[in-house]
């Protein structure tokens, strides 16, 4: 047989098995439920695109890919929609950010932003994930043995206020965009709270809200004179404790400023579930030299130690080490008060509020651990 004929005998050969399909199909109704299927699957899937499409225009590469699987059917997606939830940008700051595009396009470059991880050096004292910076001159520190220990929570509830947040430094704000560089154009401290401290304070609570922890957030300013403010910050403390003795644990929310002599200004930054997170440092001090009236300061070690712990199981590197040292800063108030720096002036808002989701989180798990 010719080569010519073979192709005509296939082609005939295929047009009869189409013709004996469709033949099947129309009798047998397939063919209309076939197209039927065919049309709606087709817009289903035209609309599901759309939608990612959208949902995932301003997320990262991470979120997109986690989006794409719950989308195709790898796994249910429901603890992706939860991730992509938690390290969303706040709808608030994306606007800030948005506002702030032109602002900085103004600005004249000072000098240079170095984003880099604080980690434990020789120095600290280290044990599992736990460090601390301990500038005490008469105090040791066993990481070990205030593992072990059970911080002095007393009663904790869910039924009254339990935590108190406050900042004796209202106004310290952050940077809006992350450029890599600052501008003395630009004051981060402010007294709109929406950009300041007071912001990551809102996310911290609204964590330990969703777990059904009821919080106490203060927001009166108390630096526009910097002189005095933790005595000022300390009346309002003193007068929450008074209207609701069931808190137990206080957090004084604050963030650092860390510029080297070069002019350069420091960043420190952990990369947690993909996002940049601003790092934080717990400080707790000690009845030592000048500081007096702080008799029970071992406590709030303990509970500074157990809080480090239980964030760097969850969160691996967004702390900095403890830093223990001869100061009081109003925590003497509770056994379970702290001093929380979360980022530097070179932290961005957004990843000082992502590492304040964060806080909030690990606080809680660990508060419902000891109840």
């Amino acid at each position: 047989m010719s080569r010519k004929n073979s192709g005509i005998q296939g082609f005939l050969s295929v047009l009869l098995s189409i013709s004996l399909l469709t033949l099947t199909l129309v009798f047998s109704g397939d063919l209309v439920n076939g197209v039927s299927n065919f049309t709606v699957n087709f817009f289903k899937i035209r609309n599901t695109a759309e939608e990612l499409r959208v949902a995932t225009i301003n997320s990262s590469s991470t979120a997109k890919t986690e989006a794409y699987k719950s989308i195709l059917g790898f796994g249910s997606g429901a603890k992706d929609e939860i991730e992509t939830a938690d390290t969303a940008t706040p709808e608030d700051i994306e606007k800030l950010m948005e506002t702030a595009v032109s602002a900085y396009a103004t600005f004249k470059k000072t000098g240079e932003i170095e984003e880099t991880k604080l980690i434990a050096t020789s120095s600290n004292t280290v044990y599992g994930s736990v460090a601390v910076n301990n500038k005490t001159e008469t105090k040791s520190v066993n990481i070990k043995n205030e593992l072990a220990k059970k911080a002095s929570f007393g009663k904790i509830t869910k039924d009254e206020p339990y935590i108190l947040i406050y900042h004796t430094h209202t106004t310290e704000g952050y940077e809006l965009l992350d450029k890599g560089w600052y501008s003395d154009d630009y004051n981060s401290r402010t007294k709109d709270i929406n950009k300041t401290v007071v912001r990551v304070g809102d996310e911290i609570t609204e964590r330990l809200e969703k777990a059904g922890f009821k919080v106490v957030h203060d927001k009166n300013i108390y630096d526009a004179s910097y002189n005095g403010a933790y005595s000022r910050s300390l009346v309002t403390v003193q007068k929450y404790l008074k209207e609701y003795p069931s808190i137990v644990v206080t957090l004084d929310v604050h963030r650092d400023a860390i510029h080297y002599d070069s002019g350069t200004k420091c960043k420190p930054t952990a990369e947690i579930n993909g996002k940049k997170a601003a790092q934080v440092m717990i400080i707790t001090g000690a009845e030592e030299g000048s500081v007096e009236n702080f008799p029970d300061w071992s406590e709030n070690l303990t509970f500074a130690v157990a809080l480090q712990n239980k964030v760097e199981e969850n969160y691996k590197g967004l702390m900095r080490p403890i830093f223990f040292c001869q100061r009081k800063y109003n925590m003497n108030v509770t056994p379970c008060s702290l001093l929380l720096e979360m980022g530097t002036d070179a932290n961005t808002l957004e990843e000082a509020v992502y590492s304040g989701r964060l806080i909030g989180d690990a606080l809680a798990e660990l508060l419902e651990e000891n109840m």
